[in-house]
């Protein structure tokens, strides 16, 4: 992996794991992010960096800071499954995208043997939730509402998010906050603009889980 890769995928896990609307992109240098990959670019590296996430669509800009770099930044639909489910790897998102993956392949063309790895405890994925639950943090700030309509929702997709992101996540909370979030995008002051968009989202995520 290229330096400047490595700096692209430490950007994209930054703003993945920061919960603000388009964080500033001066904030990535000091950020947990960049010192687990342990890089430390300079602004012009940041730059071309940001020049490259842009023209893939991977993220949204405003602003103009040093260098002539944006001042915030924030993931688009495509930049959140790519740091979401690729670890901010570009090029596993990028094959991802021109390549179909059987998830559940038939009987007949893998026969599955009975074994004692059966009764072993099912490992829940939590990811689609997680996914889901940024979506609504990223995208609320955009949606026209009233002051004040959004705040629960808000604070339900955070510990959503927070409940799936522990060690060892506790099912029925997560369970319990996805409910309330899904009563909330299809019931609430969201339920004509943002629900329209992530309720199906939601519903597969939960299904994906085994939670719902």
């Amino acid at each position: 992996m290229s330096r400047l890769e490595s700096i692209a995928r430490a950007f994209l896990r930054y703003l993945y794991e920061d919960h603000r609307f388009r964080p500033d992109v001066a904030d990535f240098f000091d950020s947990p992010a960049a010192e687990a990959a342990a890089v430390q670019p300079s602004w012009t590296e940041l730059a071309e960096v940001l020049e490259a996430l842009r023209e893939r669509e991977l993220i949204a800009t405003s602003g103009v800071g040093q260098l002539g770099t944006p001042t915030r930044a924030g993931l688009t639909g495509s930049g959140l499954i790519c740091a979401g489910r690729h670890g901010g790897d570009i090029t596993s998102w990028s094959r991802s995208q021109s390549v179909a993956v059987l998830d559940d392949p038939s009987e007949a063309v893998v026969p599955q043997a009975r074994t004692s790895l059966e009764d072993a405890p099912r490992r829940i994925d939590y990811s689609g939730l997680t996914r889901v639950a940024k979506v609504v943090l990223l995208a609320l700030p955009t949606v026209h509402a009233r002051y004040g309509e959004t705040v629960e929702i808000e604070l339900t997709a955070q510990r959503l998010c927070e409940a799936t992101k522990q060690e060892q996540p506790d099912p029925g909370r997560v369970t319990l906050l996805a409910r309330r979030l899904r009563t909330d995008l299809a019931t609430g002051s969201v339920a004509n603009t943002l629900g329209v968009v992530l309720l199906d989202g939601l519903d597969e995520a939960l299904a994906e889980s085994g939670l719902g």
